[in-house]
């Protein structure tokens, strides 16, 4: 009777301990990936505050069972809501212990994101030498395990260094690579980026006719997968080249369409900058009562501050 009762006792015990550990560990990390789900829809709309609120929902899911590869994710996703904030120190330090996780866990692909993130922001420091540096330890990771899209993007933005130091030939040549292998992978997001990496190179160079091709590619390639943030960024920047050539019928368009996806966004400051755009646009025309609409517009923003 003892040996039945201890049987039973061991049976029972194994069968609490497999529920402890198996099913509820895929459930906390089911969790965190709705969690990150979530933040995802909200950072695409450049809702940013919430995206946040999320991606640090998905964090604490993923601390509770030690799943490194979500934690890494999570805190690389976190840092760039902080980008998006302007509080770079805080984002490097989260990238900075999303590289530790990934060194441990021997993510390499994990590890290149981090490290191109965190050139980025260097970039935005002016801190060119040492963002290059960066994207070349971000580039060695993509290549070891053959990440395609990876290696695009960090060509891309080594690119973006090369533009900034002057260096256009070799600028031109990585774009154009990255171009290839985004096509190569169909990553459309990559082209956009990409295209218009291309397109202000040609701007540089004063070739508006070139310029405005790749813009409007990478306008292209953005609506293709509904990209909102990049096709209204993309809107702005053709209507701001088409202003600056003087061809203020084009610029007007291209304004208003990107007021339209702004609007829609509710970025009340770009809406701002849009409307004042238009504003001036229209001024110079001599388009008045249609301008009045507009300042009237205006107004209103600037009331509910």
């Amino acid at each position: 009777m003892r040996k039945l009762l201890l049987i039973l006792f061991i049976s029972v015990a194994a069968l609490a301990t497999s529920c402890a550990t198996d099913r509820p560990i895929t459930l906390v990390k089911e969790t965190a990936r709705d969690y990150e789900k979530l933040a995802m829809e909200h950072f695409n709309n450049a809702d940013y505050q919430n995206a946040l609120l999320y991606f640090q929902k998905a964090l604490r899911e993923d601390q509770k069972v030690y799943n490194e590869s979500g934690m890494a994710s999570d805190l690389y996703n976190i840092a760039r809501c902080y980008i998006n904030f302007g509080m770079y120190s805080n984002a490097e330090k989260l990238l900075n212990e999303a590289i530790s996780i990934n060194m441990h866990a021997g993510n390499k692909s994990g590890l290149g994101d981090d490290y191109s993130l965190l050139a980025s922001i260097k970039m935005r420091n002016k801190d060119y030498d040492e963002a290059l540096e960066l994207l070349n330890k971000s580039l060695d990771f993509y290549n070891e395990v053959k990440n395609t899209g990876g290696v695009a993007t960090a060509l891309n933005n080594c690119a973006t260094i090369d533009m900034k130091i002057g260096n256009y030939d070799e600028a031109r040549e990585k774009i154009e690579d990255s171009i290839s292998m985004h096509k190569k992978v169909k990553n459309h997001l990559g082209l956009a980026a990409a295209y218009n990496n291309l397109g202000y190179l040609f701007e540089l160079q004063n070739d508006t006719e070139h310029a405005i091709e790749y813009y409007l590619l990478a306008l292209e390639e953005d609506k293709y997968v509904e990209n909102s943030i990049g096709i209204a960024s993309d809107l702005h920047t053709i209507a701001g080249l088409y202003k600056k050539n003087g061809d203020f019928e084009n610029a007007l368009f291209y304004y208003k369409r990107a007021l339209d996806v702004n609007r829609e966004l509710a970025l009340i400051e770009q809406e701002k900058i849009d409307l004042r755009n238009i504003i001036d646009i229209l001024g110079s025309m001599g388009r008045i009562e249609e301008k009045e609409k507009y300042e009237t517009a205006l107004a209103e923003l600037e009331d509910v501050e």
